[in-house]
Formats: C-alpha cells, structure tokens, sequence
C-alpha cells in the first residue's frame, strides 16, 4: 500500500506540473500567431484536472463509510474543514492582493463582486477546484452506499456528467459562450470522482497507449473542429469537452494499468506530489510575480520560462515550509493530532 501511495504521488506531481503549465499558458497575444500550438498543447495537458477529482474519489475510505459506526456530521466537519480552511486563508490573501491593485489604480471597489468572487472559487483561477471537492464531499457517504448496493441508480448516475455536457454544448452553440461558473458546479466533474469510487470498489478500468493516443487525436481533431465552427476560445480549449473527458478517462485506465506493476520509487515527482496541495494554491501569486519580468514574442520561450520558473519557485517555497513546520515540531504536532482526532471522530 505504501508502494502504491508513492506511485500515485508521483501521478500528483505530474498532474501539478499540467495544471501549473496550463496557466503559465496564460496572457500571451495569440493574435499574433501560435494559435493552433496552443490548442494542441492544451489538449495533451487536458487530463490534470480530471485526473485530481478521480483521485480524490479513489482514496474515499468507502469501508470506514459502511461501518454502522460512521458519523455523517463528523466526515463533513473533518473532510470540509481540510478543504475550506485553507481555501478560506488563500482566497483572503488573494482577494487582499486584488484590492490592493485596485486602490493602487484608482479603480472603484465593488464589495459585492469580491464577496462572490470569494464564495465561488474566483479569488484565484484554480480555486474553483476546491468548490467542486466540497460539493462532492457532501454527497460521498451517500455515493459510497449506492455503489456498494449496485443496483440501477447506480448505473443511472453514470449519466450525469454526460448529460451535463450535452447541455454545455446546447448552450455554447445558442449563446456563443461558455456559462457562468460551469466548471465550479459538480455535475461537471462528477463522473471521474464517481470512477474512482466505483475503482476503490473493485470496478476494473484499463486502457494502454494507443488508447490515450488515439483519444488525444480525437480531443485534437475536437478542438480544432469547434474552433473552425465559430465557438469561443474558452470553451475549444476547455478540459470540460467530450474529446479531452474521453483522452482523461483514457489516461486514468492507463495510469490504473501501470500502478500494478509500480513499485513507486520515491522521485521528483513524488517529492513534488509531497508539495502538491501548496504548490496549488501558491503558484498562481508566483507566476503573477514572474510574469512581470518575462515580456518574450516568442511564444515557445515565453510558456516555457514562465513555467518553469513558476513551478520552481512554488516547488521550492512549499518544501522549505514543509521543513520549517517538521521542525518547529509543536506546530507539526497540532496539525497531526488534529488530523487523527477528527479521523477517529469520523467513525464513531
């Protein structure tokens, strides 16, 4: 199990290498040129998110859930307040930063826009994630249960991210954009979170190269379909499209495959999966700092500079501030002991 747990925090490590690149992708006048690259790049980073919500779904203790023993009251206080907790001190530091850019620019504050900003995961672009995971983690004692059960509602509720996609194309091709927040509402992400509880329980998804290659393909020809069709840039690109869901699942059997016969060797991307949860919520303050110093025409210099000198950085800042608390053992220790006090909680 330790093997295991290494391996797929090397799978952490590379998923927050994506999601980190995806950003760094950010802020460049593809008015200019690189368009198509663009599109291409992003499809082959497409997965990371996906990827994290099965992940978060495949590590739900599903048997501690069964027990009669099991306190709903309890998951919610300890699995939310894991989450919320540092979504709350983020979304704070980052809603302070904006402020101070808008009284620095003379600008109006609209107290309103931020107080939402806040409740939805805009303070900083990745936030939305941890919305989703909250909204999740309210349903899952209720989806463990179903799927242990496995009768017709569990096979209905494979249908909901489908249709939620259905409805996202609808609106596109009538509006011409995106929703508003469409990737913060659950039913977007459920079915990778409910694949990985419905692997925990057994349910066997595999898949090989040829099968991520030939979904990649099909995300590619997509997004460049849609894009030739008039719709917006968004939504082309978008992680939340059929092509980049199906090269996502593809990727997830794939992974799942090579975990049989991974010892897990404790590399730099584990090490960076170690710092994975930091790295999320510090590299979008670092690449706002480094992007101020890197003003390049050329696109290939300008995402890769910007990538790696963000991924380093933020690396490097998160695993200095794990070494500091790990010696400053009393704060460790007031973490840890939280974390087991409300773990024994959870199932009584």
């Amino acid at each position: 199990m330790k093997e295991k747990r290494k391996y797929w925090q090397g799978v952490r490590g590379t998923c927050i290498l994506a999601v980190v690149l995806i950003h760094s992708l950010g802020g460049f006048d593809y008015s200019t040129g690189y368009n198509m690259e663009f599109v291409i790049l992003r499809q082959i980073i497409n997965f990371a998110v996906a990827t994290f919500v099965f992940m978060a779904g495949y590590f739900v203790n599903t048997d501690a859930m069964s027990d009669k023993e099991f306190s709903y009251k309890h998951w919610i206080i300890c699995r939310g307040g894991r989450l919320c907790i540092p979504f709350i001190i983020w979304s704070l530091l980052y809603s302070g930063l904006e402020l101070l850019k808008t009284v620095h620019s003379g600008g109006e504050i609209h107290w309103r826009g931020f107080v939402c900003r806040f409740i939805v995961g805009k303070s900083a672009t990745p936030f939305y994630y941890i919305v989703v995971l909250v909204q999740l983690t309210v349903i899952t004692p209720w989806l463990v249960k179903i799927v242990k059960r496995n009768g017709i509602i569990s096979r209905i509720l494979w249908l909901v991210t489908p249709f939620y996609l259905v409805c996202l194309y609808i609106w596109n091709y009538i509006v011409g954009t995106s929703p508003r927040l469409y990737e913060t509402l659950f039913p977007a992400w459920f079915g990778f979170y409910y694949l990985g509880i419905q692997v925990h329980c057994e349910k066997k998804v595999n898949s090989n190269g040829y099968v991520v290659a030939g979904t990649l393909l099909l995300s590619c020809i997509e997004a460049i379909g849609l894009r030739a069709a008039g719709f917006d840039i968004g939504f082309y690109i978008s992680q939340i499209t059929v092509g980049s869901f199906l090269y996502s699942v593809a990727m997830i059997g794939w992974l799942l495959k090579k975990s049989e016969n991974n010892h897990g060797d404790y590399n730099l991307l584990t090490k960076i999966g170690d710092c994975s949860y930091g790295i999320f919520y510090i590299h979008m303050a670092v690449l706002m700092i480094v992007s101020r110093f890197i003003k390049c025409e050329n696109w290939y210099a300008y995402w890769i500079l910007r990538f790696v000198l963000t991924a380093a950085i933020s690396y490097i800042m998160v695993y200095i501030g794990q070494i500091v608390l790990k010696k400053h053992k009393n704060c460790y220790d007031i973490l840890d002991l939280y974390k087991r006090y409300w773990k024994r909680r959870i199932y009584r």
